[in-house]
This record gives C-alpha cells, structure tokens and sequence, in this order.
C-alpha cells in the first residue's frame, strides 16, 4: 500500500498542473491545518467506533481538504458523522437507483451506516468508509460515486491511488488536446 501523504502531494502537483490549462476544474489545492486529537475522539465517539488509521493519520495532518476531487471535500472531524452527510449519501444511491451497499445485521460495535467521509455541495460526488469491510489493519473499504461510475477501493490509500490516476489520466488528456 503506498503512502497517502506521498499520494497526497502528487494528487496535488498533477491538479496544479491541469489547472494551468483547464482554470475551471473544481480543485482546492490547500487543505485544511491538523485537527486536535480531542476532536479526532469525539468524531470516533460520534460514529460510535474507530476510523481507519490512514484516515485518522490524514486528519492529524490536515482537518479535511475543500474541494479535494470533483468538488467534492474530505470532511473534517468535525463534519464526520454528521447525519446530514450519512442522509446526502443514502439519496445519491437511491436517487441513482444503486442498491445501498449491504453489510449486515448492525451491533454495538459496528453500526450498519456507511460513513460518509468525503462530499460535494449536491452530493452527487461521494467517497463513504463501508465498515462491514475492514481489513486485518483497521482500513475500511471506500466506496466512491463520482460522474454516476461507482468505485470500490481496499481503503483510503487505495482510493488515493485511484484519484491520483484519475487526475493523471485528465492531465494526459488535456495535454493531448492541447493546441501547440
């Protein structure tokens, strides 16, 4: 699994890049400072269990990112666990007639609620944590909805990886097309 901050920067350094000749792509290249490990707590205490470390470790280095891909944001401590976010979620895949991801009956120890964890203003864009899939380490699976195509990544690196391609992709293209 690579490094989500090595991730991170590159998605960044290939998003400046595109916007030097695409101004109108919808990217925030500077993220949030660090959240306070306080608030860290009462996010885990909200969603009624742990994050997953990568993303645990991302909000101790920037408190959500705006506008991070497609318009969508990484959400903050703070935002996480919001219900409004869980209910935009829950829509988008009603609305999009994809079944809601299925993962078993609920517990104390893991509720059956998607976590929403990354969201744009119409929430047509989404990246949700799906905690009936976590692995040996911790990380959850990521299921992402972006441009109507649905996504299933191993965990926040894993996802990060996807955007970076994405964003490598969209930068090939615009080069290809570019008037010499």
């Amino acid at each position: 699994m690579a490094d989500f901050r090595i991730l991170l920067r590159e998605i960044q350094r290939v998003q400046r890049e595109i916007l030097k000749t695409a101004p109108y792509r919808d990217f925030g290249l500077k993220p949030n400072p660090a959240a306070t490990g306080v608030e860290i707590i009462a996010a885990e205490k909200r969603l009624g269990r742990p994050l997953p470390p990568s993303y645990r470790e991302f909000l101790m280095l920037h408190d959500g990112w705006p506008r991070f891909y497609d318009g969508a944001t990484l959400l903050g401590a703070t935002a996480l666990g919001q219900p409004a976010h869980a209910a935009a979620a829950r829509a988008t895949f009603e609305a999009a007639e994809t079944p809601v991801p299925d993962y078993g009956p609920p517990s104390r120890t893991q509720p059956r609620v998607l976590i929403p964890f990354g969201i744009d203003l119409a929430a047509t864009t989404l990246f949700v944590f799906n905690p009936a899939h976590v692995d040996s380490r911790g990380e959850m699976e990521v299921i992402a909805w972006i441009n109507e195509i649905g996504l299933r990544r191993s965990s926040f690196p894993d996802f990060l990886d996807t955007v970076c391609e994405l964003c490598q992709s969209e930068l090939d293209s615009t080069r290809e097309h570019a008037v010499p």
